[in-house]
């Protein structure tokens, strides 16, 4: 498929701006499989109501496909049905979509596990469903019976109810995995971890990140290519002081991500808000930086994402020549790594460890040879550093929250 790229905007937006989020459009068009023949941008003093971008352009664009054999035009816009269908007709039946289509796509195909096609499944029918709208003579909503609701009017009542139809079905299934992944993280906290989320925009090197951290044991895919992988991963990772935390890979961001995509697999995205501390991975290489960290920022808050502390690392940072940072201010106080080589991951997961500190507190404790049956009860709740033992008790360095340090206590009176 060979599809011809445009970005609209008016003349008091930055042209900047719309030249990234074009470059952006041509990257996930390549994700999607799909052959960019041109790049076309529609400056406007005010939109077109009826196509968006008016008659001039349109013909520029009808042109330029029959020049490329395009079969399909993009737009990084959202457009209105109506729009759509005026710009189809236009275009004397090419194929049009939008970037929100588009990602949708994406997600479709690219997400491998059951809860991931079905949270793609249901974005696609919940955004065709806000598009639903009468096409052509078939859906004509005067055609009937003076008085008459009209066939039109009841062939988009039905495909509007079967779509409502398969989104409550596809929500019904995605409820019974949120209850077993309930199951899953509650068996997670009993297992005494710190739990780390990584974000960021897509195609920062997440997954590169933490197949580092694991020392590939487990073989995460990663492509340079937005959104790679979808699919969470929560892996364990040893900490510098030797004791461990759970890291989970998180889906990529994006900047004007679909809603209906944000409230999809907002089942998925909720696992950061169990999350003791969030690494927000950026790509230095990327000369839309700081356009992405506000893209994620925005995408965090969306979600509801509030009061967990955030580190702000900056990946492939050997990838910049002579270590000159185009955007890393220092108010983010940024931590400069790179998950190819491994360079600075192992300060920035001191850093992990002094934010963690401040929630998991370190203690030691000598239990006697009276009160041992206490060291399984330490061991589930508490993250156990280190164990020492002598004829008179055992000595544990361990780190707990405060709750469940006080809970440790209370059971340490109570022990016999």
């Amino acid at each position: 498929m060979k599809a011809i790229l445009v970005s609209a905007s008016l003349k008091n937006k930055e042209e900047d701006l719309n030249s990234s989020s074009l470059e952006e459009l041509a990257r996930l068009a390549e994700t999607a499989g799909i052959e960019t023949a041109c790049a076309i941008k529609a400056r406007r003093q005010f939109w077109d109501p009826a196509t968006l971008i008016g008659s001039g352009k349109i013909e520029e664009i009808k042109q330029k496909a029959i020049q490329n054999k395009a079969n399909l035009v993009i737009f990084d816009e959202e457009l209105t049905p109506a729009q759509q269908r005026n710009l189809e007709k236009a275009f004397d039946g090419i194929m049009v979509s939008t970037r929100a289509r588009l990602i949708i796509e994406i997600f479709s195909k690219r997400a491998k596990t059951r809860e991931g096609r079905l949270q793609a499944m249901l974005a696609g029918f919940s955004y065709d469903l806000t598009r639903l709208t009468g096409r052509g003579l078939s859906m004509d909503q005067q055609h009937g019976m003076i008085g008459g609701r009209g066939a039109g009017e009841r062939k988009k009542e039905y495909d509007r109810r079967t779509l409502r139809d398969k989104i409550n079905e596809l929500q019904k299934e995605i409820d019974e995995i949120k209850k077993e992944r309930m199951i899953q993280r509650s068996s997670r906290i009993s297992v005494p971890l710190p739990q780390i989320a990584i974000v960021g925009y897509t195609n920062a090197g997440k997954s590169t990140f933490l197949n580092y951290l694991t020392k590939n044991r487990h073989a995460i895919y990663a492509d340079d290519m937005l959104f790679a992988t979808l699919d969470p991963s929560t892996k364990r990772v040893r900490l510098p002081s030797g004791g461990e935390a759970l890291f989970t890979d998180t889906v990529g961001f994006i900047q004007r991500l679909p809603h209906t995509l944000i409230a999809a697999f907002r089942a998925t995205l909720e696992e950061i808000h169990y999350s003791d501390l969030i690494i927000h991975l950026h790509d230095l290489s990327s000369p839309e930086a700081k356009m992405q960290h506000e893209a994620v920022k925005n995408t965090l808050k969306e979600i509801g994402i509030k009061d967990i502390p955030i580190i702000n690392a900056f990946n492939k940072a050997d990838a910049v020549p002579d270590k000159i940072y185009a955007w890393a201010p220092v108010s983010l106080r940024p931590s400069f790594i790179s998950a190819r080589t491994g360079e600075g991951i192992l300060e920035l997961l001191k850093r992990c460890e002094q934010v963690l500190a401040l929630k998991w507190e370190k203690h030691i404790v000598k239990i006697p040879q009276e009160k041992k049956k206490i060291i399984s009860f330490l061991y589930s709740c508490c993250l156990v550093i280190r164990t020492e033992y002598s004829e008179t008790g055992t000595t544990i360095t361990f780190r707990a929250t405060k709750e469940n340090y006080a809970r440790f206590l209370k059971k340490m009176a109570q022990a016999q």
